[in-house]
């Protein structure tokens, strides 16, 4: 038996138009991530789940609110769920970034898994923080359907856990914002079910990838 964990990325915010790192800064959500939003609530209605925990960053927990609207589901916020820290960068567009923290840059792109921008958190920190999490809320709610709404690099940790990454490999996925994603997890095995769904968006082009 294992929990069935549904997770969704926080609709497209105005920080992800202007390609502007987010981290625990809050950035309000675009007119496309609200309709994304509303188009992701539409496509969940038909699915059925027992509780709704987002991230308590306002872009996740905005979009949370959004789909409840229509699920009305019992609704818990997790700071652990949240985005990596990106510290001092946070704000910065990327080529504004390599301007002027060429050196940190270079190790951000190398994913240096030990590497933190002053004020920020590694990826190990990160991998750590959110699948610790991810199994904790597995088995409070063992057996039943969880849907969560949280962050980019919330879902890459759970697909390099789910698959065995090392930490330092280049991502070959695309994570994209509103996506549907599901995995099975109990007894420390986590099982992939569905990745990146975007049928409900993607006639109307409001697409946005991390």
């Amino acid at each position: 038996m294992a929990t069935e964990i549904t997770i969704i990325r926080h609709g497209e915010t105005i920080w992800n138009a202007e390609k502007r790192i987010q981290g625990h800064s809050n950035s309000q959500l675009s007119e496309n991530g609200m309709i994304q939003a509303g188009l992701v609530a539409e496509a969940l209605a038909k699915r059925e789940f027992d509780v709704l925990i987002s991230s308590d960053l306002e872009r996740a927990a905005q979009t949370a609110r959004i789909i409840n609207a229509k699920l009305n589901l019992p609704h818990e916020y997790n700071s652990n769920l949240r985005e990596r820290s990106f510290g001092k960068v946070e704000g910065l567009n990327f080529a504004e970034m390599k301007e002027r923290y060429p050196d940190e840059y270079g190790r951000y792109k190398a994913r240096d898994p030990k590497f933190a921008f002053p004020g920020g958190e590694s990826i190990e920190q990160l991998f750590k923080r959110v699948t610790t999490e991810i199994e904790t809320i597995a088995r409070k709610f063992e057996n039943k359907k969880v849907l969560i709404v949280a962050h980019g690099l919330v879902l890459e940790m759970m697909m390099y856990k789910t698959f065995g990454l090392k930490l330092d490999d280049p991502r070959v996925f695309s994570i994209n914002n509103s996506s549907i994603s599901s995995f099975y997890i109990g007894d420390d095995h986590w099982f992939l079910k569905e990745w990146g769904v975007i049928e409900h968006m993607v006639s109307l082009n409001v697409l946005n990838e991390l």
